[in-house]
């Protein structure tokens, strides 16, 4: 044997014990980035626990990042090896809590409401902020706004500030509120792709991006009445807090061009002279400002100053038990079969929560707090079924509504004892529809065909590649028109009205909390606060703590959270850019089938409310 091939066996060996070495090193690497990631995410939940020192005389910094909402979505670990995206959000409870408990707070002398960074906030939400604003001011505290830019969203909250700030070079002028849908009949038609609808109501205009080419005269109806009652609430609310002519926003707005040409162009000496702000600072005008009002920092080049969140770290108080309580129950998304995280409306995860406070023997009401465009009818069922159990062991349920709840958003609240809206939420759109576009044209253009036996008329009877044949269609069509009496007829039991009353005001139409109330789809018009102080009425109780039913979080799950909250803390916001709205817009008309998964394919959902975040 020759001197070469006895090294060979050598060299190959050794770089196999190379490539498994660099594997190992790698293998390590990896676990010791995730371990310190976790270290840090533990290590920032201990020194958050602390809490920080307050400021005597100090300001609140009021900066909510993103979307305004109910409740967070969770990100899984799934989500975050998929590289899926970060949301910034901000809940609701925590800015109004912040706001209370500063209120009485010694150490806490104004509020600087911080504005560059709110994004999506639906009007429900913006005027239970505006609400607390103008309650803490009560105090004789005052309450600063500030931002280079004013989102629509974020205008309405500083116009209930004692003072807006806005950088010179920014603006700080509404535009108004639109829908708008994309339609893609004669895409389809000329792709020779088939669209297989069942439906009832012809308000329910869900399916008609596949069906029509321009909106229908009943959709632009219900659509436009919907903006109506908003843009006047939006614009009587900013005119109100800011001693602004009644109609003068709007005036504005129709004689944009011409009140443009009048200030050369300058979008923030508009919003000075309009009266929609108090001062134009530059950013170092408006730094020494506050630190005037506010006192400097440690470092004295920044006011005193505690941001909200960590002041409730320190400042919140843990539920104080009682005998008596209120369970809040939230329900926030899209409804879906089964499991979901928080930030979708899963059945059974839903079901567990109503279920845990109707157990609890300290329990004497129960309110559903309902942020949902709907989705699989199955599931609304299933939920309220739930809730119906509650009611016959005799704890009385309250549906609150948010921004939304309409379609499966309003049927898990249709029998409760009381349903309370605000007069801006948007509720109804009882209908219900299945649709299933099929390819079996677009794949015979290029002969492709489907062939074969079943063993019943119905079987294998839809298919993306053959379509569906008569008699499954037939079948669909009465279960989607037996799942529409059944709503019906759930709506008329839980309102006490006549079936066809309820279909009068149903046909998948929407409505405002106000109008809704006047038809008698809602009870009463109130936010979460007196639907909670409701539902002790009912169950005749005085002394009552509230507790907020939340699912069971793994350590795993907590640190992640934790690590996901550091994080997203640490990105800039996206602002409202016209390619973001487009996103938006493409996640609204086709991004809502992939996630439904109601065995029969009936779904309650309304796909005309807003996107919520």
């Amino acid at each position: 044997m020759s001197t070469d091939s006895r090294r060979k066996p050598g060299i190959v060996s050794r770089f196999f014990r190379f490539v498994w070495r660099s594997m190992r090193v790698l293998n390590t690497l990896v676990f010791s980035l995730f371990s310190v990631l976790l270290i840090a995410a533990i290590i920032y939940a201990a020194i958050s626990q602390r809490g920080p020192k307050l400021p005597t005389g100090g300001a609140l910094l009021l900066n909510p990042a993103g979307s305004l909402v109910e409740q967070r979505t969770v990100m899984g670990a799934a989500d975050w090896l998929q590289g899926n995206k970060l949301p910034q959000q901000a809940l609701v409870k925590d800015v109004i809590d912040a706001l209370a408990l500063a209120r009485d707070d010694s150490k806490i002398g104004l509020v600087v409401l911080d504005l560059d960074r709110l994004g999506h906030g639906l009007l429900p939400k913006l005027e239970r902020i505006a609400d607390a604003i103008i309650d803490f001011k009560t105090s004789g505290k005052k309450v600063i706004a500030i931002a280079d830019n004013y989102s629509q969203s974020g205008l309405f909250l500083a116009a209930h500030a004692d003072e807006v700030l806005l950088n010179p070079e920014g603006m700080a002028v509404p535009q108004g509120f639109s829908m708008y849908n994309t339609y893609f009949r004669e895409f389809l038609e000329e792709h020779d792709v088939t669209v297989n609808l069942f439906k009832v109501g012809k308000y329910k205009s869900a399916v008609d991006p596949f069906l029509r080419d321009n909106m229908s005269e009943e959709d632009r109806a219900a659509r436009k009445a919907i903006l109506d009652a908003w843009w006047e609430a939006y614009t009587t609310g900013i005119e109100s807090a800011r001693n602004m002519d009644t109609g003068s926003i709007d005036a504005m707005l129709q004689n944009a061009p011409e009140e443009m040409r009048m200030v050369e162009g300058n979008l923030a000496r508009l919003s000075l002279e309009k009266g929609l702000v108090d001062r134009l600072l530059t950013d170092a005008e408006r730094r020494r400002y506050l630190m005037d009002m506010a006192g400097e920092d440690a470092e004295g080049d920044h006011f005193r100053r505690v941001a909200y969140q960590e002041y409730l770290r320190v400042a919140r108080q843990p539920e104080e038990r009682k005998s008596g309580r209120v369970a809040v129950v939230t329900a926030v998304g899209n409804i879906v079969d089964g499991e979901a995280p928080a930030g979708e409306i899963g059945s059974q995860s839903l079901i567990r929560l109503i279920r845990q406070a109707r157990t609890d023997e300290d329990v004497k009401a129960i309110v559903l707090r309902i942020d949902s465009g709907g989705g699989s009818k199955s599931a609304s069922e299933l939920i309220r079924s739930e809730l119906q159990a509650a009611q016959d062991a005799g704890i009385p349920v309250v549906a609150s509504m948010g921004s939304v709840a309409a379609s499966g958003g309003y049927w898990i609240a249709a029998t409760a004892d009381e349903i309370w809206a605000t007069a801006t939420t948007i509720t109804g759109s009882i209908g219900i529809f299945g649709l299933m576009p099929s390819f079996e044209n677009t794949l015979a253009r290029y002969g492709i065909y489907s062939d074969g036996v079943a063993t019943t008329p119905v079987a294998g009877g839809a298919s993306v590649t053959r379509g569906i044949t008569p008699v499954y269609g037939e079948v669909l069509q009465s279960i989607i028109e037996g799942g529409y009496q059944q709503f019906l007829t759930t709506v008329a039991k839980g309102r006490d009205m006549d079936v066809d009353a309820v279909h009068e005001v149903a046909q998948g139409r929407i409505w405002t909390g106000a109008a809704a109330r006047q038809i008698g789809l809602v009870d009463e018009l109130g936010d979460l606060e007196a639907s909670i102080s409701a539902a002790a009425s009912l169950a005749a109780v005085e002394d009552y703590s509230v507790w907020y039913v939340k699912p069971e979080v793994s350590v795993q799950e907590r640190l992640l959270s934790k690590l996901t909250e550091i994080v997203v803390g640490g990105l800039p916001q996206v602002s409202d850019t016209p390619l973001s709205r487009m996103n938006k817009l493409i996640r609204q008309e086709l991004g809502f089938p992939g996630r439904l998964n109601d065995p029969k394919n009936a779904y309650v959902i309304c796909v005309d409310c807003p996107l919520l975040p």
